[in-house]
């Protein structure tokens, strides 16, 4: 039987895009040109992976080789070709998870409505606004804080992010709730601003760059999501708004490498060739009926303006 065929089917059925799928085929190829998916196990997987290494690959670019092949494992335990999918126990030794000295140095993911708690104990106007930028666009800590004022486009739903080493894509949008809260802190801001950073103290003068992470930290202690002294598992960081934004618009259907898009994800000589073909309107309609919603009807009438 023609396997690779049969996934493609899958995966159009699944109503992935031509892109996602496009992708797909091309890294599910390369493996079964060496291997036999019905025989190979963790020695085969090493194997490739080492060779994958061998060309230079590393971190996203690897993990989305591995994403592929699962879920043509997937495919093949659905048409009972095979008992188990193996590829999730050796990305989690492999991949994804590495000891620290004091636990597991993996990022906390904490559920949406965990956040919707975060963003409902903010204390002003400009906390929340920090959650949600961080929770909604998965800007890292350095990017939200080189923000100025100029770089809002509250008209079109816009966030211009400012080049950075490791960024390779500058825009990030907003959903409605998200406009709303910013246009509500940038009324707060004109008070005080005397520059045109984007966050800004009292006093006028730009936050302190551990300032977001206090922030959360603070709120997160108060409702049980964050331990000061706990391993990186169970503290809850800038980093892990990053993690929640990735992890929930996967799981919500939104197409892989829209997300890679959105996260600006560094650019190799592979990742171009899918960037290259990316519709950004297509991109922002997606993420806007993909994006969890972190503001109930309750928190909109209680809404805060200090």
């Amino acid at each position: 039987m023609n396997w690779i065929e049969g996934f493609i089917s899958d995966c159009q059925a699944r109503g992935m895009t031509w892109h996602s799928i496009q992708t797909y085929r091309s890294q599910v190829n390369f493996f079964l040109l060496k291997y036999n998916p019905l025989k190979s196990g963790f020695d085969d997987m090493r194997t490739f992976l080492i060779e994958l290494r061998g060309k230079g690959l590393h971190g996203s670019t690897l993990r989305g080789y591995f994403v592929a092949i699962s879920a043509f494992y997937d495919y093949l335990v659905l048409e009972g070709a095979i008992k188990s999918n193996p590829v999730p126990q050796f990305r989690k030794r492999y991949l994804h998870i590495k000891e620290a000295h004091n636990g597991e140095n993996t990022r906390q993911l904490i559920s949406i409505q965990d956040m919707q708690l975060l963003v409902n104990a903010a204390a002003s106007i400009q906390e929340r606004a920090i959650i949600l930028i961080l929770a909604k666009t998965g800007i890292r800590r350095g990017e939200l804080l080189s923000l100025t004022v100029n770089d809002i486009d509250i008209k079109n739903g816009i966030i211009r992010i400012p080049t950075k080493l490791k960024r390779s894509n500058q825009i990030a949008f907003m959903d409605n709730e998200f406009r709303d809260i910013l246009e509500q802190y940038l009324s707060w801001r004109k008070r005080y601003a005397k520059s045109d950073w984007l966050w800004v103290t009292k006093a006028g003068g730009r936050i302190h760059k551990d300032h977001p992470g206090r922030i959360l930290a603070h709120l997160a202690e108060n409702i049980g999501l964050h331990e000061k002294e706990g391993p990186i598992c169970r503290r809850l960081t800038p980093h892990c708004c990053r993690h929640w934004f990735t992890t929930w618009l996967y799981r919500a259907g939104m197409d892989p490498e829209h997300i890679k898009w959105l996260r600006g994800d560094s650019l190799s000589s592979e990742s171009w060739q899918i960037y290259n073909h990316i519709d950004i309107e297509e991109v922002r309609q997606e993420y806007l009926r993909r994006i969890p919603k972190l503001i109930s009807f309750d928190m909109k009438i209680t809404m805060f303006t200090r």
